[in-house]
């Protein structure tokens, strides 16, 4: 960050709480200094070249106002520099991605309120910073059910004693099939796994029916189209269990605004 930014922002945020009285600073008072520190450092650089600056400013005052709303003025404070720089710095590259925007912007507003910031892990911001869209919504997908039965296809081919690699993803998930292309929801949770988000094991969830993941449409296609090419070949299914882990549970609370038990 060159010199004459660092000064600009660190301006504004004294400007700001000179400008307000300190008996009204809490709640309007730390909010204009985020606010300021939002449109100083992530739309300073579009200003000139981008006509909806002003908008985005406006709903991210909003967006934040919303979610701070119910925070006693006693537990209202400034976050962290060490969180709020750089969740507003990444916000420069994702505010027109609502998942990712949220996820940023829950984030923040739980470091301004004292009694989760302990709790705020700065690492947070590199996990939303890794991750896509659609790893936004398979997570959202993953906390809000804590588990999820994962299955591993492999076509046998019986004769040869061979399999078909990349006949299937790695990891088949029925209720995440209609997110978008399975290999690409496969790869999602390879990501979301790598940030140690959540954990992808060899457990199998007992209530669950693992046997109808080799009935799904989506495997029946894939095995018939092998098939055409390949007659004596068996589906078999391994077991994987997916399930939110300690890291992931305090992510969800302070980045999604999810409580997981």
């Amino acid at each position: 960050m060159s010199k004459d930014k660092k000064g600009l922002i660190e301006s504004t945020a004294i400007a700001v709480k000179e400008l307000v009285p300190e008996t009204t600073r809490q709640t309007d008072g730390i909010l204009s200094t985020v606010v300021g520190f939002f449109n100083n450092v992530v739309l300073y650089p579009v200003k000139k070249a981008n006509l909806t600056f002003k908008y985005k400013l406006e709903a991210f005052e909003q967006d934040l106002k919303k979610k701070i709303e119910n925070i006693p003025s006693e537990n209202l404070q400034d976050p962290p520099l060490m969180i709020a720089g750089p969740v507003l710095e990444a916000l420069k590259y994702t505010y027109d991605e609502e998942n990712l925007r949220e996820m940023y912007e829950n984030l923040l507003a739980s470091a301004m309120d004292n009694r989760k910031v302990n709790s705020t892990h700065p690492s947070y911001v590199d996990a939303i910073k890794q991750m896509s869209p659609l790893d936004a919504k398979i997570l959202a997908i993953i906390v809000e059910k804590r588990q999820l039965r994962c299955g591993e296809i492999v076509f046998d081919v019986q004769k040869t004693g061979k399999i078909i690699y990349n006949g299937m993803p790695k990891y088949f998930v029925p209720e995440l099939v209609n997110l978008s292309d399975p290999f690409i929801v496969s790869s999602a949770l390879s990501n979301i796994e790598r940030l140690k988000l959540i954990d992808i094991s060899d457990t199998r969830f007992n209530n669950m029916n693992y046997e109808e993941i080799k009935n799904h449409s989506y495997v029946i296609e894939r095995a018939s189209y092998f098939k055409e090419m390949c007659q004596d070949f068996t589906v078999q299914l391994i077991d994987h269990g997916i399930a939110i882990n300690n890291y992931g549970q305090s992510f969800a609370r302070a980045c999604m605004n999810k409580g997981v038990i």
